[in-house]
């Protein structure tokens, strides 16, 4: 029973994840997915029939412009990356399975993108639009309440989301993965997912050469491109070591009742300095992991003992 709350615990989180950090429809990039998963792999009965049909006559609504169909492609794609990944390399966590399917989806685009370049440049200005336009309700929103501090806060955080929106998507992409995989776990009668607990979280250390190569390209003085290239590889890795951090200090503190850690979280999000304080030694504490190897010096430890 514990273990069921857990695994939902866990589901229900890589949903928030997939809402704070989606710049496109978050239902789209976790129903499509699913809708794929399940026509691909089943289950075969009238509630999974069901939910693909209820999927795709949501997705095709709305009118076919703007993002309309970079939104519902691209879910398609990576659902379709991660059923090939999976049925290339089963014996894989879920994990290695949807980097390995965001990166052959990335990979697709971009090749894509290189024969067409006008099609990135519409992607981009689109997504550009739709930041200033969530920026100009929240404007409207705040009314009177708004000034100059708030109102630069609202620049600063559309400039970073209309730069980083690869990232933003790439990190949503992942989460929604994990929702669309227990989605169909669960239409299966599969309960458990098998993500794993969050002080067990890790990946391949190989893969801290996408955040070096990121700083790199930030650093040499290379131009505008492969800053944002590099800013945007940076900011994805970083917030898979930022969740390795987390996982690593979890090791350290032992089990922490459920009422305590959302109380802290929210204080934490309250005090912003405390969070960036917090974030930033999660960073460092997750990429040093990739070299220490933490969680297995503890268990020796605790083993001697």
């Amino acid at each position: 029973m514990a273990e069921g709350k857990g695994a939902i615990a866990r589901v229900l989180g890589l949903g928030l994840v997939t809402i704070l950090f989606a710049v496109t429809q978050p239902l789209l990039l976790a129903g499509l997915p699913l809708a794929v998963l399940v026509v691909v792999k089943g289950p075969r009965h009238f509630r999974a029939a069901a939910t693909v049909a209820v999927i795709m006559g949501t997705a095709f609504l709305g009118e076919r412009a703007g993002l309309w169909w970079f939104e519902r492609g691209w879910p398609v794609l990576l659902g379709g990356t991660y059923v090939w990944v999976d049925a290339w390399r089963g014996h894989w966590g879920f994990l290695a399975k949807g980097i390995a399917a965001l990166g052959l989806a990335v990979l697709i685009v971009g090749v894509i993108f290189l024969g067409n370049p006008g099609a990135w440049l519409d992607v981009n200005t689109l997504m550009a639009a739709r930041a200033n336009g969530a920026a100009d309700v929240a404007m409207t929103l705040l009314g009177d309440r708004t000034n100059e501090t708030v109102a630069a806060a609202i620049e600063r955080v559309v400039r970073l989301q209309v730069a980083l929106f690869p990232a933003l998507l790439a990190v949503s992409s992942l989460a929604a993965l994990g929702v669309a995989v227990a989605g169909r776990g669960w239409l299966a009668g599969e309960w458990d997912p098998g993500f794993g607990r969050l002080r067990s979280f890790r990946f391949n250390d190989h893969l801290v050469w996408i955040w070096l190569v990121g700083l790199a390209l930030i650093a040499a003085p290379v131009g505008h491109v492969a800053d944002r290239i590099g800013g945007n590889a940076m900011f994805f890795m970083g917030a898979l070591y930022v969740l390795r951090g987390f996982a690593v200090l979890l090791s350290f503190v032992g089990a922490i009742p459920l009422s305590v850690g959302i109380l802290g979280g929210v204080l934490v999000v309250l005090l912003y300095p405390a969070l960036a304080l917090l974030l930033a030694v999660a960073l460092i504490v997750g990429i040093g992991d990739t070299w220490l190897n933490v969680r297995s010096r503890i268990r020796v430890a605790k083993g001697d003992r």
